[in-house]
């Protein structure tokens, strides 16, 4: 039978987005709703007043795997690192001194960069500086 108008192989319309995931499970950084927020001034640190705030926006129920956005104040302090951390630069910059190997990295607004889980470093925001973060504990599990 010619294929004709009015006449196609597809008998129903159906709309793709009712097969999607649903939108709450799809969690937008700075738009959805914080799941957490903290904020205060750093421990012991090697130069300045930082004050940082975190917000949360994705918390796995294990605990084990978050995602959000950080900023935080001139200022200079120590960290070690508990857990595998992504970090995309929004604002500002921000140095990371590797305190091992005494080795420098600079990054900037638009820089992404993964600092491992273990790693000592001195964190160094010279004005203001703004990231995303998704961190992860370990990665087995999720």
């Amino acid at each position: 039978m010619p294929w004709g108008y009015g006449v196609t192989p597809f008998l129903s319309y159906t709309d793709i987005r009712r097969r999607s995931m649903p939108v709450e499970n799809v969690v937008t950084l700075e738009k959805s709703e914080p799941v957490s927020r903290t904020s205060g001034p750093k421990t012991n640190p090697k130069s300045g007043e930082p004050f940082a705030s975190n917000v949360t926006y994705f918390d796995h129920s294990s605990g084990n795997f978050k995602a959000g956005t950080w900023d935080c104040t001139a200022g200079s302090w120590e960290h070690n690192h508990p857990k595998l951390e992504f970090c995309h630069i929004v604002e500002g910059s921000v140095k990371i001194i590797e305190e091992d190997s005494g080795v420098t990295h600079v990054y900037n607004k638009g820089d992404s960069f993964v600092v491992p889980k273990g790693t000592r470093v001195t964190w160094v925001v010279e004005e203001y500086a703004k990231k995303i973060f998704v961190s992860a504990a370990h990665l087995d599990g999720l």
